[in-house]
C-alpha cells in the first residue's frame, strides 16, 4: 500500500454513473453542525437558506447559492469530480481526504470537512465514498443536511445520518431539472418562493432519481421560521415521480400539539392524479343532519377517473355517490350517480303527510292540494335517487354533438340532496343534440324533455311539453347576385306532454312544421348600413287530443314579414385631463310590418311573450317561439353613444335608450280569454308607444363598474321594471357587488289582483369578499325580497389563508317555502381546511361561494 500525503491535494475522477436529479439551495456556513433534532428554529431558517422578507406572501424565501462547476465543455455532464484540500491517496485500500471535500457532476453536489473512498478490492476502482462532518446534498431545488453519510458510485445510492432538508413541491414539474438547466443558470443564485416541503429526519436514503426516504421525520410546507402545522411519522417517502408521499404512523401537529393519528396516509405533493382514499368531508344540514363521507378516487386511465363517495348521514342513512370523467379525442364529459336506500327522514315526511300538508300559496294561504299529488308523494320509494350526465363531442369539423341529463327518483331529490344554489329548481332538463354544420348548411336532430318536479308543499308547477324529436335545417347562401342573400330556417317537432299531476286540463299533442325562406339585401359603408328584408313564415299544425271541438285537427298559417333596420354611427375624438377620448353617437332605426293573421285556434308548445328589452326593440317577433307572430306595423328607434379610452381601448360608458311607435292595434295574442293580460282589448296592445328600455354602463376604470336598466311605460308613467347594479373588484380579495332590482306585477299569485303592489318584485343583492386582517378573508351574500320581508339567500363564511395552511368556514341558508305563512329555509355549514403540500380536509363549499359575481372559488382551495 502507498500513502501520499500533500498539503492541498485535487482528485479527479470520471464515473459515468447515474446520479439522482432536484435543485440547489444555499450552502449554510462551513461550521460542524450539532445536532439537527436540537436545533432552534432560526437555526433550522439559516441552515436551509431561508431569508425573511416582508415584502413575500411567506414571510421570506430560499436563497440557493451558485452551483459551482469548473467550465469545460469536453467534460460529459455524467462525469463525476472528488475534490479536497488534503489527503492520503491509497491504490487498493482505503484513501482519506480532508477540508472542503467535494463530488460534483452537473447539478448535483456533495460536500464535506472529511471523506473515506473505498476501492473494490479485485477491480481497484471506487464503490463507495463515506462523508463526515458538515455534510451537504445539494440536487436542483432540494438540499439535504447531516453529520456523516455514504455515497454508492454503482449504484448513485446515497444516505445521510441525523439530517435536515427542503425539496420544492411543483404543480406537475419542478422549476428546473438537470435536463433543462443549464450551466449558466445553476452559477447564479437564485430565489425560491414556491411551495417547499422541509424537515428533519434521522435517516435520509435515496436508491433511485427523485425518490426520498426519510426515517423518524417530519414534515411541513410552512415557513421553518414559524411551522403552523407539521407531521411526524417513522417512515416517510416522497416520490416526485409519481407525485405522491405517503407516511407510516404519522402524527399531525398544529402549533406542536397534536391533533390526528393515522397508521398510514397517502397525500398529493402536486397536481398529478393518483388512486387512493382522498381527505373525509363533514359537515352539517338540517336536510342531512351531522355527516361524514369519505371519497375514494381511482385514477383508471389518463383520460379517464372516477370517484367513488360512500357517506353517512346522521338524518337518512348512508349515501353513495359517484362521478365518472372522460376526455376523448373527440369527447369529454361525466356522470354523476347518487343512492341512498331506506331514508329514514323521508319515510317519517311521507308518514306525516296525509294530516300535516303545508299550505303553499305565498299571499292567500289556501291550500289546493289534490289527493292526486298526494298519492304520488305517498308512492315515492325510499330509495332515493339521482344521475347527471354532461357530454361535449366534436367528431370532426362539421359534425358535433351535445348531452345534458339530469334525472331525480322523486319530486323531493333536489331539495334533499341539492347543494343551496339547486333546492329551488323544478325543471330538469333532458336533452340530446346532434349537429352539422358546413359553408351554408346547419342542421340539427334534437331530443329535448324536461322532468318537472312537483313537492306538495310549493306552489303547483305546470309540465313542459318534449320535443320528441325536433329537427332543424337551416341554409343562408350571401353575397349573391346584385349583393342579395338568399335564406331558409326549417323546424320540424313532434310535441307530447305528461298530464301534470292534479290537473284536469288535457294538453293538446301535435307536430309541426315550420319553414320560413327569405331574401335581404345588405347594404354597408364604413359608418352607416341599410338592411331591407322579406320573410313568408309557412306553418303547418297536425294536432291530437285536442278538447275543444273548434279547433280543427290541421291548421295552417302563412305571415309575410318584412322588415329593414338601418343605422349610422357618428365619433369624434377629444382630450380630457390630457386622456384621449372617443366619442360615439349611434343612432339606429328598425321598421317591420306584418299582417294580422287569426292565431287563436293554435296550441301553445313553446311560445309566450317576450319581456321587453333594449334588443328586442329591433326584434320583428314580440313573443318567443313560432306558435305565435305577431301583428304589427311599427318603427323602433334607439341611440347608442360609447365613450371609448382610446389608450386602453376601455368602454367607459355605454348608454342606450330605445322605443317603438306603432302604427296600429295588436290582436294577435296568446289567448282571446277575458282573464288574459295580453287580450286584444287590454289597454297596452291599442297604445301607440311602447315602454321606453334603457340602459347604462359606467366603468371608472377595469375594477369599478356601474350598470342600470329600466323600462318605463310612458303611459302609465310609472316604471316596468328597474334594475341597478354595482360592482368592484381589485382582485380576488377585494370583492363588492350590490344590486336593486323591481318587477311591476312581476310576481302574481292566485287570488290576486293584478295590479295590487303585492304582485310587484322589490329585491336587493348584496356580496362581498374582503380582507378582514391580514391573511382573513371575509365573504357574504344576502338576498332580500322586501315584498315578502324575509330573505331568499344568506351566505356568510370567513376564510383564512397564509403560505402553508388556509381554511374556510362558510354557512349558507336558502328559502324554500312556507309552512303557515312562516319563511322556511334549507341550511348547510361547511368547513375546509387544507394543509398546503398534504391536501384539504372537509367537503368543498365551491357552489356556493360561486354564487358571489366575479369570486373566483379556486383561486385557494382549487
Amino acid at each position: 500500500m502507498s500513502v501520499v500525503r500533500k498539503k492541498s491535494t485535487i482528485f479527479v475522477i470520471a464515473a459515468f454513473c447515474l446520479l439522482p436529479i432536484i435543485a440547489f439551495s444555499a450552502l449554510p456556513s462551513e461550521e460542524t453542525l450539532p445536532n439537527n433534532h436540537t436545533l432552534a428554529q432560526d437555526a433550522i431558517a439559516r441552515q436551509l437558506g431561508w431569508t425573511e422578507s416582508t415584502e413575500n406572501y411567506c414571510g421570506g424565501y430560499y436563497v440557493e447559492a451558485p452551483f459551482i462547476y469548473p467550465v469545460d465543455g469536453q467534460k460529459s455532464r455524467s462525469t463525476v469530480e472528488v475534490t479536497g484540500e488534503q489527503g492520503m491517496l491509497s491504490q487498493r485500500g482505503t484513501s482519506v481526504l480532508e477540508g472542503k471535500v467535494s463530488i460534483t457532476r452537473f447539478g448535483q453536489q456533495i460536500t464535506a470537512n472529511k471523506a473515506y473512498l473505498y476501492r473494490d478490492p479485485i477491480t481497484g476502482k471506487l464503490n463507495a465514498i463515506d462523508l463526515i462532518g458538515n455534510v451537504h446534498l445539494r440536487e436542483p431545488n432540494t438540499l439535504v443536511i447531516g453529520k456523516k453519510g455514504r455515497y454508492h458510485f454503482d449504484s448513485a445510492a446515497k444516505s445521510l445520518i441525523d439530517i435536515l432538508y427542503r425539496t420544492t413541491l411543483m404543480n406537475n414539474r419542478e422549476i428546473a431539472g438537470p435536463a433543462t438547466v443549464t450551466q449558466a443558470q445553476m452559477q447564479k443564485e437564485r430565489k425560491i418562493s414556491a411551495l417547499t416541503a422541509w424537515g428533519k429526519a434521522y435517516e435520509f436514503s435515496q436508491t433511485e432519481p427523485r425518490i426520498y426516504e426519510l426515517r423518524r421525520a417530519s414534515y411541513s410546507t410552512c415557513p421553518p421560521t414559524n411551522p403552523a402545522w407539521k407531521v411526524k411519522a417513522s417512515h416517510i417517502v416522497l416520490n416526485k415521480n409519481t407525485g405522491r408521499g405517503y407516511a407510516t404512523h404519522a402524527r399531525i401537529l398544529i402549533k406542536d400539539i397534536p391533533v390526528f393519528y393515522t397508521p398510514y396516509i397517502n397525500f398529493p405533493i402536486d397536481n398529478r392524479r393518483k388512486t387512493g382514499f382522498l381527505y373525509p368531508k363533514f359537515g352539517g344540514s338540517n336536510q342531512w343532519g351531522p355527516y361524514l363521507q369519505t371519497p375514494f378516487y381511482w385514477n383508471m386511465a389518463p383520460n379517464y377517473d372516477m370517484t367513488i363517495t360512500p357517506g353517512l348521514l346522521s338524518k337518512r342513512g348512508i349515501l353513495l355517490s359517484d362521478n365518472f370523467r372522460y376526455l376523448t379525442t373527440t369527447s369529454a364529459g361525466n356522470f354523476d350517480l347518487s343512492v341512498l336506500p331506506n331514508d329514514r327522514f323521508f319515510a317519517d315526511f311521507q308518514d306525516a303527510a296525509p294530516g300535516n300538508v303545508p299550505e303553499y300559496n305565498l299571499i292567500s294561504g289556501n291550500s289546493n292540494i289534490t289527493q292526486a299529488e298526494l298519492n304520488r308523494l305517498l308512492k315515492s320509494s325510499t330509495t332515493r335517487k339521482g344521475f347527471r350526465w354532461r357530454d361535449d363531442s366534436q367528431f370532426n369539423e362539421n359534425w358535433s354533438s351535445y348531452v345534458n341529463f339530469s334525472y331525480a327518483g322523486d319530486d323531493y331529490y333536489l331539495r334533499d340532496f341539492g347543494n343551496l344554489t339547486q333546492i329551488n329548481e323544478n325543471q330538469l332538463l333532458q336533452e340530446g343534440d346532434l349537429y352539422y354544420k358546413n359553408e351554408h348548411w346547419n342542421f340539427t336532430t334534437r331530443v329535448q324533455s324536461y322532468q318537472t318536479l312537483h313537492p306538495v308543499d310549493v306552489a303547483p308547477v305546470q309540465n313542459n311539453y318534449r320535443r320528441f324529436p325536433q329537427l332543424i335545417l337551416n341554409g343562408d347562401y350571401p353575397d349573391q347576385a346584385l349583393g342579395l342573400e338568399y335564406f331558409i330556417n326549417t323546424d320540424v317537432t313532434h310535441f307530447e306532454i305528461l298530464k301534470t299531476p292534479g290537473s284536469s286540463v288535457i294538453p293538446p299533442l301535435g307536430d309541426r312544421l315550420h319553414m320560413q325562406p327569405g331574401i335581404n339585401l345588405p347594404l354597408n359603408w364604413a359608418s352607416a348600413y341599410v338592411n331591407p328584408r322579406f320573410q313568408l313564415a309557412l306553418t303547418d299544425y297536425n294536432l291530437r287530443q285536442t278538447t275543444d271541438t273548434n279547433t280543427p285537427r290541421g291548421i295552417q298559417r302563412s305571415v309575410p314579414i318584412f322588415d329593414t333596420a338601418a343605422g349610422v354611427t357618428f365619433a369624434r375624438d377629444f382630450t380630457l385631463f390630457n386622456n384621449d377620448y372617443q366619442q360615439t353617437l349611434e343612432p339606429q332605426v328598425y321598421y317591420v310590418y306584418i299582417p294580422y293573421r287569426n292565431q287563436a285556434n293554435i296550441p301553445l308548445f313553446d311560445t309566450t311573450v317576450s319581456a321587453l328589452n333594449y334588443d328586442q326593440i329591433f326584434y320583428y317577433n314580440r313573443f318567443t317561439g313560432l306558435d305565435r307572430i305577431g301583428d304589427t306595423n311599427q318603427i323602433g328607434v334607439g341611440f347608442t353613444s360609447r365613450l371609448i379610452d382610446r389608450e386602453t381601448g376601455l368602454e367607459k360608458i355605454r348608454l342606450v335608450i330605445g322605443d317603438i311607435v306603432y302604427f296600429t292595434d295588436r290582436r294577435v295574442t296568446l289567448c282571446n280569454d277575458q282573464s288574459c293580460s295580453d287580450n286584444p282589448d287590454t289597454p297596452s296592445n291599442r297604445y301607440r308607444l311602447s315602454p321606453v328600455s334603457g340602459a347604462l354602463l359606467y366603468q371608472l376604470n377595469p375594477q369599478w363598474k356601474f350598470t342600470a336598466n329600466s323600462i318605463w311605460d310612458p303611459i302609465t308613467k310609472q316604471l316596468a321594471n328597474a334594475s341597478v347594479a354595482f360592482f368592484y373588484k381589485k382582485d380576488d380579495s377585494h370583492i363588492v357587488n350590490l344590486g336593486y332590482g323591481y318587477a311591476r306585477n312581476g310576481n302574481p299569485f292566485s287570488g290576486i289582483t293584478l295590479n295590487e303592489s303585492d304582485n310587484n318584485i322589490k329585491m336587493t343583492d348584496f356580496s362581498f369578499v374582503w380582507p378582514v386582517i391580514r391573511d382573513l378573508n371575509a365573504v357574504g351574500r344576502w338576498t332580500q325580497d322586501w315584498n315578502t320581508n324575509h330573505f331568499q339567500n344568506l351566505l356568510y363564511g370567513l376564510q383564512y389563508d397564509t403560505c402553508c395552511w388556509a381554511v374556510r368556514m362558510v354557512g349558507g341558508r336558502t328559502f324554500t317555502n312556507l309552512e303557515n305563512r312562516t319563511p322556511m329555509y334549507a341550511n348547510e355549514v361547511y368547513v375546509q381546511l387544507l394543509l398546503k403540500g398534504l391536501g384539504g380536509i372537509g367537503p368543498d363549499p365551491s357552489g356556493l361561494l360561486s354564487t358571489v359575481t366575479g369570486y373566483n372559488t379556486q383561486t385557494l382551495f382549487g
